[in-house]
């Protein structure tokens, strides 16, 4: 699952914070005129293109001033972090960062942003800010801010989401196997079993692989999270997508 050149080419220009309002405009104002010949479904790679942009400075203030319980609280396990990753992942659809990804979207299409004083106050809006800090209040606790931000652009998180709505289908964590390396001992690749179930009550299994690795620099926090080549996570969306197909043979 590795990030497209685009991109890559705009998560350089994210890295530095301090990039001119002239800079984000013409970023906002390339995206816009991308995304508005697309449909919904199909705008979410570049609605978070354009995201990825601002987040910065919202992980930065997050990361930087955690709260008191975060201070005190008893750092969790590696195997109980990537459960509480996989425990949003794969639990689902999840209707809030949905609500909020269309509360931004229809924002968007119905505001004007022709000037710098328009963009600036787009960003300023309560849809903005909410969804900007949902990745964070979700995910935060659990990635470095570097592997937020790359979570994101590249569609790591929620990736599942949009095809769980689409086919009224509901996604729940049934199991987990946990396999650390032992040469590398802050690298996991994990058995995932989940089930799906449709509006009658069909259900059917599946189970995939992902790799976590953990941080180095930053003890308890995860520095990536990947799928695995043939690790399943194609399938497990093919199932999603054509459900009835895989009724009555246990989802294989």
């Amino acid at each position: 699952m590795e990030p497209s050149n685009e991109f890559d080419k705009l998560f350089k220009e994210m890295k530095d914070v301090e990039r001119s309002t002239e800079a984000k405009h013409n970023t906002w104002i390339a995206l816009k005129g991308r995304i508005e010949t697309k449909k919904k479904r199909n705008i979410i790679p570049a609605f978070i293109s354009l995201a990825i942009v601002a987040i910065a400075s919202f992980l930065f203030i997050t990361f930087t001033n955690p709260s008191e319980t975060e201070q005190t609280a008893q750092p969790l396990s590696n195997e109980e972090v990537i459960t509480a990753v996989l425990e949003r992942e794969y639990n689902g659809p999840n209707m809030e960062i949905s609500r909020l990804m269309d509360d931004w979207w229809n924002l968007q299409s119905t505001t004007k942003t022709d000037s710098q004083e328009e963009y600036n106050q787009l960003l300023e809006s309560k849809e903005y800010k909410d969804l900007m800090n949902y990745y964070p209040t979700t995910f935060g606790e659990y990635f470095t801010e570097n592997m937020l931000t790359n979570a994101i652009s590249s569609n790591l998180v929620f990736k599942y989401n949009y095809s769980l709505i689409d086919n009224d289908i509901e996604m729940h964590l049934e199991n987990v196997k946990m396999a650390q390396e032992k040469e590398h001992p802050n690298i996991y690749r994990p058995t995932i079993e989940v089930s799906l179930t449709n509006s009658q009550g069909e259900k059917i299994f599946h189970t995939l692989r992902e790799e976590f690795i953990f941080s180095t620099s930053e003890p308890g926090k995860l520095g990536s999270y990947n799928g695995i080549k043939d690790g399943g996570g194609l399938e497990l969306r093919e199932k999603i997508e054509n459900f009835n197909a895989f009724v009555g043979d246990n989802g294989k």
